[in-house]
């Protein structure tokens, strides 16, 4: 509304926003009569001076633009959220009256249908819980909602096909996006590439560039090694069967030595210079036992040497204090190794002492698959258990056997993985041979596939 102010010098006019969106009201107020100086202090709550303005009312400069107006509502709409502004269009709309809307979409730049549904809320007194500004449920529905059997299919897909590097966290697939994509489609589920890329992303999967580092040419049966070795897991797991996977983790300076990370603290932990065995208390050997269907693990660290009668001693260790109790009258187990280290499928003795130390003597009948030569990175237990202890002790000198036990055990995911520790005193000697006759004596039964790296080993 405009007001027409009427004086001995002057008649003058002030007016507000919705002046200008073409309510044009007026109201006369003369203050050369009481009636009109009482209207006065009414309106402006003070008294009016001979030219009619006071001192809260700024008198209008010539220089300012008579779209004022609309440079108040910019910087309202610079510092109001989404809702803010559809209820003050919502607002305009209703004060403008007929055609407001359009005219409130004009100045605010906001479409039609969102100055409408602003004075809807605004008619309904329509309240969000908390701070939202929006209510609840809205927006489309993302695949894992729309179709629950998304996520847990794409999961299983890449279980066997993801590998990891076990001092972080990094994770990689073998097989391409396509092929994922025709996978999931076969089993009546469809998802866009794009789709398939960002739940890889979310699950810290990502696109990586190969490195030119590998001078060695992949097995030829690795493939082939691959298809067995994941179906014979699928089957164990299927049949109840424990399936343990093992392997010896890298080898740890026992001393105030720089361990690679960072640790939040006030000041930087001071470590020698050099990291000289010569100056270390002593050498942490590290063997871990994964079982995947529990999803926990141990580890036997040793003190003397990483050889293959260590190896068996720790899987035999596992099952007296552990894996009896987890799998009761189980007569079958299923190991997951490499194909190096101290349980590779070269050495005789590791054939033997599984043989006499878990077969003969606890009466198990041990299946044993090895990951081809090169892709110990697609042992289970690299990824899933040897990463978070690296990632744990991160940054962290390990200065004494207790320590490095105690990083070991305090190891924990949100998916549940729990890992316990044991120091094994035991001294082991290198160069032990294992004979022909003895090993000719072995019970064991090598598969049709990969036979060097599948064989089952039975009682005798």
């Amino acid at each position: 509304m405009a007001i027409k102010i009427i004086t001995r010098k002057k008649i003058g006019t002030q007016q507000n926003i919705t002046d200008y969106m073409g309510m044009y009201t007026f109201e006369e107020i003369d203050l050369m009569t009481p009636e009109g100086v009482q209207r006065y202090k009414e309106i402006f709550g003070c008294q009016p001076n001979s030219e009619g303005t006071n001192y809260r009312v700024r008198r209008k400069s010539r220089k300012e633009s008579p779209e004022s107006p609309l440079r108040d509502i910019e910087y309202l709409f610079s510092i109001y959220n989404e809702r803010d502004r559809r209820l003050f269009a919502g607002f305009l709309a209703k004060t403008i009256g007929f055609g407001g809307v359009q005219k409130a979409a004009r100045l605010t730049g906001l479409d039609e249908k969102t100055v409408r549904k602003g004075a809807e809320e605004l008619n309904e007194r329509e309240t969000c819980l908390g701070s939202r500004i929006r209510h609840e449920g809205g927006g489309r529905l993302t695949k894992a909602e729309a179709d629950p059997r998304y996520e847990p299919e794409l999961l299983h897909l890449i279980e066997d096909e993801t590998a990891g590097d076990p001092m972080n966290e990094r994770k990689w697939v073998r097989k391409d996006l396509r092929w994922m994509k025709k996978e999931l489609e076969k089993k009546g589920i469809k998802a866009s590439i794009g789709m398939i890329w960002n739940t890889l992303k979310k699950l810290k999967i990502s696109l990586k560039k190969n490195k030119k580092s590998n001078s060695t040419k992949d097995h030829p049966n690795r493939d082939e090694q691959f298809q067995y070795l994941n179906k014979v897991k699928r089957m164990a797991l299927a049949l109840g069967v424990p399936v343990m996977s093992v392997d010896g983790k890298k080898k740890e300076l026992i001393g105030n030595f720089k361990n690679d990370g960072m640790t939040w603290r006030m000041e930087a932990i001071e470590v020698l210079d050099h990291d000289f065995p010569s100056l270390a208390e002593g050498k942490l050997i590290p063997y871990g036992i994964y079982d995947l269907k529990n999803n926990n693990g141990h580890v036997y660290c040793g003190i003397t040497c990483d050889t293959s009668e260590f190896a068996v001693d720790c899987i035999y260790e596992w099952w007296m204090e552990y894996g009896r109790i987890a799998w009761p009258n189980q007569t079958e187990i299923l190991i997951l190794c490499d194909s190096g280290g101290s349980n590779g499928y070269r050495w005789r003795m590791w054939k033997w002492a599984l043989q006499t130390k878990l077969a003969d003597r606890l009466g198990l009948t041990v299946f044993v698959c090895h990951y081809p030569s090169g892709a110990s990175k697609y042992n289970p237990i690299e990824h899933k258990m040897f990463c978070f202890i690296s990632k744990n002790w991160a940054g962290e000198p390990l200065t004494t056997y207790y320590k490095a036990l105690s990083f070991i055990r305090s190891t924990k995911t949100e998916k549940g993985l729990e890992v316990g520790a044991s120091l094994i005193e035991k001294e082991y000697k290198v160069g032990l041979k294992v004979s022909k006759e003895q090993m000719d004596s072995l019970s064991i039964k090598r598969a049709r596939v990969c036979p060097q790296w599948n064989y089952c080993i039975k009682p005798r």
